[in-house]
């Protein structure tokens, strides 16, 4: 099967690597594609075999898959204007997945030896195919369970190494500090003691930790493009996750701000501009591909967003006329989006310990779709900090009457009294943190919730629609507020107003709300497109049925 010249340079021009090229050496570079159909059963190429073409989905669905995905789900559904396979024009390396076409599925080649032929005078292309494997490699180190089942990683990077390496400095700096301390104590102010040796080990100790702990948090930051959306998750370990995004309908530009060093260094910030927000993607190298990337991404689900609703029509006339044809599976697969969130699955609730140490002290996460907030933990240090002093001081009344001190009560009545009084303290203690780790705050799919619970005791909840929010601020009160980054968030939902109290960064507790808001309102209005769609083949329908009707009966007024 040939296609036409003119058809691949127009799906060409859909493929963000090739997009911005010169017409004219668009139209050589269409030349150079080969033709190639597969049907279901017969693998295109497996993992482990030699690379040596790309391929264009023209026509159908291709999955890729790793051996470990074999008897699964793979990672990804491609499908038309959809690249893979690009790991062959860069590197002589062998496959690391499978790709299978999922239903009948026309393909365009470009042979590696096409490739090198014009490859030194394109530059920029060979950096964003560059960009496009990377991507994929690291996509398939790190698990996103929030990816949609017909979702898949297109772009994906973390902050530029600079920005790990500049972080490390002051534990370094503070590693060399213990060591030089640590000699002067050792071998100068107290060298017949070993309290050098025992400062050098706890300082390399912080030390060593503290670099660990920068190098997990630079790692959990990703940028992230989808076939669906733009996101940048940042997490910051074991306190706190934060996940923007929007999706690439709702994308009105894309820019790129450059600070000295980074011009230097080479990376910059990429900031796209939403309808709902903006999203600032920190510190990326090849921001300049990165931000070529999500405009092509993004002016291609433009003309996707058309034919789908092009065939959505024809998939809900099919369905409205009782017709015998149905449409391929791709166009079946066009759902939209519920209003409401999936309901939960179901599973057995978790005992009271994992309940009380499963995110233990975290101030953001996200459960079932909803984003949670829970109070600053600088609120949490105010309530247990006196049932902690009172523990440390039985501690250390128990140890001093094992040292012999204290010897006008009874060794029994001392030790048995202490630790009844810790026992009691630490009750109080889980008291406080149970009671701080009730008060939470969560952005639903449709609604924000504000949840006051008392332990043992009652609970009060509050809640308002998203679409039914008037406006949204916050406030940094006080020092503690603007010293720890945590304040006030107000909500205003008609005459109601509803706070999140003492939440840590509040500017992106405002940004979650109005990135929810965002979604909301774009799930009605396809819900309305959807109903309106709905209305209009009805009507079709019923013309066509009176049309029949007329015919059948040999004429008169249909």
């Amino acid at each position: 099967m040939e296609i036409e010249r003119e058809a691949i340079f127009a799906i060409l021009e859909q493929v963000p690597v090739f997009s911005g090229l010169d017409e004219i050496f668009l139209d050589h570079l269409s030349g150079l594609f080969q033709t190639e159909v597969f049907h279901p059963g017969k693998t295109i190429f497996d993992a482990g075999e030699s690379s040596d073409k790309l391929y264009i989905v023209y026509d159908g669905q291709v999955e890729l898959k790793t051996p470990s995905q074999e008897t699964g789900r793979g990672f990804a559904v491609l499908k038309r204007g959809d690249m893979f396979g690009e790991e062959a024009l860069l590197y002589d390396d062998l496959r690391y997945y499978s790709a299978s076409p999922q239903s009948k599925t026309i393909l365009l080649s470009l042979n590696v030896d096409h490739y090198l032929y014009f490859s030194e005078e394109l530059p920029e292309i060979e950096e964003m195919l560059d960009v496009a494997i990377q991507s994929r490699q690291l996509a398939l180190q790190v698990n996103l369970p929030w990816l949609q089942p017909k979702e898949h990683v297109h772009v994906m990077t973390r902050r530029h190494p600079f920005i790990l390496w500049s972080k490390l400095i002051a534990p370094v700096v503070f590693g060399l500090a213990a060591l030089v301390f640590a000699l002067l104590l050792q071998l100068q102010w107290m060298p017949e003691r070993s309290v050098g040796w025992v400062v050098l080990g706890a300082g390399l100790l912080i030390m060593v930790l503290w670099i660990i702990w920068n190098i997990i948090d630079w790692r959990n930051d990703y940028f992230i493009v989808t076939n669906k959306r733009v996101v940048w998750i940042e997490k910051v370990a074991l306190l706190y996750e934060s996940r923007q995004e929007a999706p690439l309908r709702t994308i009105m530009s894309v820019g790129i701000e450059k600070s000295q060093i980074g011009r230097v260094v080479g990376f910059a910030d990429v900031v796209v501009m939403t309808y709902v927000g903006t999203i600032r993607l920190r510190d990326v190298a090849q921001a300049e591909t990165i931000a070529k990337l999500i405009e092509s991404y993004w002016r291609r689900s433009e003309t996707t967003d058309q034919r789908e609703e092009s065939q959505a029509m024809a998939e809900k006339l099919n369905q409205k006329l009782d017709l015998p044809w149905l449409s391929d599976s791709e166009t079946r697969a066009i759902v939209n989006p519920p209003l409401q969130a999936e309901e939960g699955n179901g599973s057995r609730e978790p005992g009271f310990w994992a309940w009380l140490l499963s995110d233990f002290i975290r101030l953001r996460y996200e459960q079932d779709g909803a984003i949670v907030y829970r109070k600053h933990w600088f609120v949490l240090v105010e309530k247990i900090w006196l049932p902690t002093l009172l523990m440390a001081l039985g501690l250390l009344g128990i140890a001093a009457r094992l040292a012999g001190n204290l010897t006008f009560v009874s060794m029994t009545s001392a030790i048995s009294g202490l630790i009844i009084f810790m026992f009691l303290c630490f009750v109080w203690f889980v008291y406080q943190y149970a009671d701080w780790r009730n008060d939470i705050f969560k952005v639903t799919w449709d609604q924000i919730v504000d949840i006051d619970r008392k332990p043992l005791g009652k609970i009060r909840q509050r809640s308002a629609p998203l679409e039914n929010i008037l406006s949204i601020e916050y406030q940094r009160l006080g020092f503690w507020g603007f010293l720890f980054n945590f304040g006030t968030v107000y909500i205003s939902v008609g005459n109601v107003r509803l706070t999140f109290d003492h939440v840590f960064h509040p500017s992106e507790v405002q940004q979650d709300i109005f990135y929810r808001m965002g979604e909301r309102l774009e799930k009605m209005r396809q819900f309305e497109i959807d109903s309106e769609r709905d209305r209009i083949s009805e009507w079709i329908a019923s013309y066509h049925r009176k049309m029949k009707q007329f015919q059948q009966g040999g004429g008169g007024q249909p």
